[in-house]
C-alpha cells in the first residue's frame, strides 16, 4: 500500500463492504483488538452495515483515491435498554499497512463531529436521527483490549484515544480470551 497523499473521509456505501471486511478480517485473525473469533462473511458484514445505517447512525470510510484506508462506525450501546440510548459504541479499524498515517485520527475526528452535530450533515452522512430527543448521542465509548505484545505493552492505543479526548472509564480483567491467552 502506498503512503496516502490525500485522505478523504466519506460515508461508506455497500460497494465498500468487501474492502472494509478484508480490513476487519485481518484484525479478527491476527489480533485481540476484536474478540470475534472468525471473520464475517461479506453478506454478514453488509447486514451489519445496513442495520447501523438504518438506525440513523454513521458508518464512514477513509480513502486515498479508490483505496480504503480504514473505516469507523458507531453502534447502539446495550440497545435493548432504553436508558442507554444517549450512548453509542465506537468501532474503528485501519488497513494494517495504513496505520500511523493519519487515517484513524481523521476518521475519529469526523465521526465524533457527525455524532455530536448531526444537524450539520445531510442524509448521505447520517440517514436519519438517532433515537434521542435531539438526534444526538451524548456519549461515545470505545472498548479496547490490551494486547501486551503491542507497542508500549499495549498501552499505546489507550494513549492515542486519550490524546483525542477519551478517558479511561474502567479496566476489566480476564473478560476475553483469544489465541489461548487472556
Amino acid at each position: 500500500m502506498s503512503t496516502p497523499h490525500t485522505i478523504t473521509i466519506r460515508p461508506a456505501t455497500s460497494a465498500d463492504i468487501s474492502a472494509i471486511n478484508a480490513i476487519h478480517a485481518h484484525y479478527v485473525l491476527n489480533t485481540v483488538i476484536t474478540f470475534l473469533l472468525e471473520p464475517l462473511s461479506d453478506e454478514a458484514a453488509t447486514a451489519k452495515f445496513e442495520t447501523i445505517t438504518k438506525e440513523g447512525l454513521p458508518y464512514l470510510v477513509a480513502s486515498d483515491g479508490d483505496q480504503i484506508l480504514g473505516f469507523t462506525y458507531v453502534s447502539p450501546f446495550r440497545n435493548a435498554k432504553g436508558g442507554y440510548k444517549h450512548t453509542v459504541e465506537l468501532s474503528l479499524f485501519c488497513h494494517p499497512e495504513a496505520t500511523s498515517r493519519g487515517a484513524g485520527s481523521a476518521l475519529l475526528a469526523k465521526i465524533t463531529d457527525v455524532v455530536g452535530h448531526p444537524e450539520k450533515y445531510d442524509e448521505q452522512w447520517i440517514s436519519g436521527r438517532w433515537a434521542t430527543e435531539d438526534g444526538k448521542a451524548s456519549n461515545i465509548i470505545s472498548c479496547m483490549s490490551l494486547d501486551t505484545t503491542g507497542r508500549d505493552g499495549g498501552w499505546a492505543l489507550k494513549e492515542w484515544y486519550e490524546k483525542r479526548g477519551f478517558e479511561m472509564g474502567g479496566h476489566l480483567k480476564k473478560v476475553g480470551r483469544k489465541f489461548d491467552r487472556w
